[in-house]
């Protein structure tokens, strides 16, 4: 009777987990403190540019302008770089430019900062650099006019200046948060693809074996229920251990664990086939002091390869070995079955494909080739502490 096989593995960690909700919380807010920060600074830009005009003698269409033209410079300068994003900056810069050169007297020229920032965010340096510079004088040539003063300019440059390092750093503050972020996105979208690969990789690896069994099973158990109950009712009692095994599998899948044992598997493997009618002879060496992750991807190739030989195949006879020699892991799978076969080739189907990533993942090598007698033949070479020689090995068969 086939024995139920214990899976034993530890869960997987790494840079496929999704970063946990506190960092999400986190970077959640910075974006907002970020933005606040931008509205805050907007906001006190266009105050400082409106309040000496509300509070002077200007005339009184000049007071109802000024306050409302500064809120128009701050929406303008939060639509086109707010929370990171650069918006319609062609829009933006006109309407900031044209805006700007209102005459509301010398307290305006700090109003100068929103097109010299927006200049910075927008261009490249080599360009940026000028234009808010040019911007930035020009705050300080329309205070100093006829009518003016020197110190009138002087000032309106330092306050341009001032308004245009703020609103620049938090505007490049605010990209680099919604760079980061889109990068924390995109790694998501890799984790959860790689996630899913891995389990679908996994559910065929695993079960494949285990699905076809119990189907044999099944068929044999129909043949014999009705001439031979006694033996139904024992394979039957088999049939219920393989598909605990399969369920078993299942649960590993879900759990995430990958460690398999590649004895428990050759047992497996040699009670399948011949529950098949499959003749099988099984050789195994040295295979104590192999490392978990190369003995669960040599038991994953030969769940896949007796799996092929039970769907794909009319195999009398199949014979498997698993060994190590000069610092390698061996596992080779022949059988007679290859000229009646379903698929045949190296790149035959999702399943070989599966194992050959898994193979060379640990700097492995995996082969198929189907000799002219009809016999098929797949080799499997993982290095345990030195290279692969998958090619000497082929040479000296």
């Amino acid at each position: 009777m086939v024995q139920p096989i214990p899976i034993r593995g530890t869960r997987l960690q790494g840079p496929a987990a999704e970063p946990p909700p506190a960092f999400e919380d986190e970077r959640s807010e910075t974006r907002t403190l970020v933005f606040a920060a931008q509205v805050a600074a907007a906001i006190g830009v266009a105050s400082l540019a409106s309040l000496p005009v509300l509070t002077g003698s200007q005339p009184g269409l000049v007071r109802l302008a000024a306050p409302v033209c500064a809120a128009v410079l701050a929406v303008a300068y939060l639509a086109g770089f707010g929370r990171g994003r650069v918006r319609r900056p062609v829009v933006v810069l006109l309407l900031q430019a044209v805006i700007g050169l209102m005459p509301f007297g010398a307290s305006w020229s700090v109003a100068g900062g929103f097109f010299a920032g927006s200049v910075l965010l927008t261009f490249r340096p080599v360009l940026a650099v000028p234009g808010a510079l040019l911007a930035c004088a020009g705050a300080a040539v329309v205070p100093a006019l006829p009518g003016g003063s020197v110190a009138a300019g002087l000032a309106g440059a330092v306050s341009a200046g001032v308004a245009t390092l703020a609103l620049f750093g938090l505007g490049t503050a605010a990209r680099l948060v919604a760079e980061r972020g889109e990068q924390v996105r995109e790694l998501k979208r890799q984790a959860i693809t790689e996630e899913r690969k891995r389990f679908s990789s996994d559910l065929h690896d695993l079960l494949g074996m285990s699905l076809s069994a119990i189907t044999l099973k099944g068929e044999l158990v129909d043949r014999l229920v009705l001439g031979r109950p006694g033996q139904a009712k024992e394979e039957l009692g088999e049939l219920l251990v393989m598909s605990r095994r399969a369920l078993a599998d299942v649960r590993t899948i879900a759990a995430g664990y990958r460690d398999l044992s590649i004895e428990d598997e050759c047992r497996a493997a040699a009670a399948v086939l011949s529950a098949a009618g499959t003749r099988v002879t099984v050789a195994r060496s040295g295979l104590g002091g192999l490392p978990p992750q190369v003995a669960t991807v040599l038991a994953m190739v030969l769940r896949e390869g007796v799996t092929n030989v039970l769907r794909h195949s009319s195999a009398s006879w199949c014979a498997f070995s698993v060994s190590t020699e000069d610092g390698t892991a061996w596992l080779e799978i022949v059988n007679d079955g290859a000229a009646g076969a379903a698929c045949d080739g190296a790149d035959s189907g999702a399943g070989l494909r599966n194992l050959r990533d898994r193979v060379q993942a640990l700097d492995g090598a995996l082969t198929t080739e189907t000799g002219p007698d009809g016999t098929h033949r797949l080799l499997a070479a993982i290095p345990v502490r030195s290279g692969p020689q998958l090619a000497r090995r082929r040479r000296a068969s």
